[in-house]
């Protein structure tokens, strides 16, 4: 998608004698200092609140896209035996990481904090037992085993083996689908960062980890429906990542419909059969991914729709009898940033970028420099500091730094002049005649005074009374 971001840039200098700053959501030390002197220009007020402030939002936003994102905020809309397993998995792990810790991470004084029976056989234990011992023994976990430049996995544990056969039990005794899940996660893990080094001879932790994805999802647990989608995502098996990205998103999983989305928006030839784009059915998932207040999903749908106000090849896709159909690209640019707003409700930083981008260009008839700032200082504070993000606010605050310079330029010496030439933040100009109001309605529309090129005027008749008011002795020929 191309947006022509026309903010123009000047040069920033930052002064090496000057006082080092305290670095800021992550930023360099120089994009601090470059984001302060930018700021003692154009808002003095909020300069020495930016170190702390910023990081202070970050770190709500932050907290707010966690809970936003938690695996238990995802399975809300499905049964609810899906998310208490996942609650019940937290506090038990939370228990036996309190238990190692107070034991010194002694196996059977951690069982005795627990009051676990470490004679009791497995068949007698309690599904909460059973997952205990399960987290007891795999949570203890042997680094230095680790083959030189590979990193450890829970399949590193050297109880790794025996807390298996605990999590097996739970899932086929108790159905226990999070259990499955966890041991499929654990794979993955290895599969991941370790190449399956802590396997057993014969095991491809990558298939070993889909295979207890699958137990889970064929019990309904749509958390690993999605992730077993996924893996056959990721080996091109789109038709089989499909059935089970459908089956989650049925039951409420948003990262699946957002997947779906993908899919059906982009297509795919090298599929058996072929995948074709299918537009209404893309948006038909982000949609549904966006109300699952899966804000990606919102960021999508805006990018794709304001793809279509710019270009007719791929608004033709989009079939006339569909109610998203416009014979208006205006109505797509309207439509885009809808949802662009609605994720940015989300603190869904590139959405928020975007908007911030759209109000930065003069392209789309809405530039409004001051908007754009606001939104590009709310994505520089959701993507903690995203590099994109810095450039675009200091690239509006340095635009800004200029128009207040040329502001002030535009006063003839400032106490000598005999009026003031007023800019606004978006370079609309307020005629210099010192009685007159008349503001421009477009840039430039304004004469400029030939001889010092500073006052604007917007009449001979405004500058004639100017000229005879004073500003003769100070015009600069």
């Amino acid at each position: 998608m191309a947006i022509i971001e026309e903010v123009p840039e000047s040069p920033i200098v930052v002064d090496a004698n000057e006082a080092p700053v305290e670095t800021f959501l992550g930023l360099s030390r120089e994009q601090c200092h470059i984001l302060l002197a930018l700021y003692h220009v154009v808002d003095p007020s909020l300069e020495p609140a930016v170190p702390t402030l910023f990081p202070e939002m970050a770190r709500k936003f932050t907290e707010d896209r966690k809970e936003r994102n938690s695996v238990t905020k995802k399975l809300e809309r499905a049964p609810e035996v899906y998310s208490q397993e996942v609650l019940n998995l937290q506090e038990i792990q939370k228990a036996v990481f309190v238990a190692l810790m107070e034991s010194d991470m002694n196996l059977d004084k951690a069982r005795e904090f627990l009051k676990l029976d470490a004679t009791k056989k497995m068949e007698d234990m309690t599904i909460q037992e059973v997952l205990s011992n399960g987290f007891l023994l795999g949570g203890m976990r042997d680094d230095s085993s680790a083959p030189e430049g590979k990193k450890s996995s829970p399949l590193s544990s050297p109880n790794f083996r025996q807390a298996k056969e605990f999590y097996d039990f739970a899932f086929n005794k108790f159905k226990f689908t999070m259990a499955a899940v966890q041991l499929g996660s654990f794979y993955l893990h290895e599969f991941k960062e370790c190449q399956g080094e802590n396997c057993l001879e014969g095991e491809d932790p990558e298939q070993v980890s889909l295979e207890y994805y699958l137990k889970a999802a064929e019990e309904g647990n749509p958390m690993a429906m999605h992730k077993a989608a996924w893996h056959f995502d990721q080996k091109g098996d789109w038709h089989k990542a499909i059935e089970w990205y459908v089956k989650a998103a049925d039951n409420g999983y948003p990262d699946s419909a957002h997947n779906l989305g993908m899919i059906y928006q982009e297509g795919s030839p090298k599929a058996v059969p072929k995948i074709e784009v299918d537009l209404p059915l893309a948006i038909e998932y982000y949609t549904r991914g966006l109300h699952y207040e899966y804000a990606a999903s919102g960021t999508q749908l805006g990018k794709l729709f304001f793809t279509m106000a710019t270009d007719k090849s791929l608004r033709d896709q989009l079939p006339e009898s569909d109610r998203s159909y416009s014979s208006d690209p205006k109505e797509y640019l309207h439509t885009a940033m809808s949802y662009f707003n609605k994720a940015a409700a989300f603190a869904e930083w590139e959405s928020i970028q975007l908007l911030g981008m759209i109000y930065g260009s003069q392209e789309f008839g809405l530039y409004d420099i001051d908007r754009a700032q606001n939104l590009f200082e709310l994505a520089l504070i959701t993507s903690n500091g995203g590099a994109q993000s810095f450039e675009f606010l200091a690239r509006t605050l340095s635009a800004k730094r200029t128009i207040i310079a040329d502001q002030l330029a535009g006063q003839d010496g400032g106490a000598s002049s005999s009026a003031k030439q007023e800019v606004d933040a978006s370079g609309l100009k307020t005629c210099a005649a010192k009685e007159c109001e008349n503001k421009e309605t477009k840039k430039d529309e304004f004469q400029r005074c030939a001889g010092c090129k500073k006052r604007f005027y917007c009449s001979r008749l405004c500058q004639v009374n100017d000229w005879k008011k004073g500003h003769k002795a100070n015009c600069k020929k």
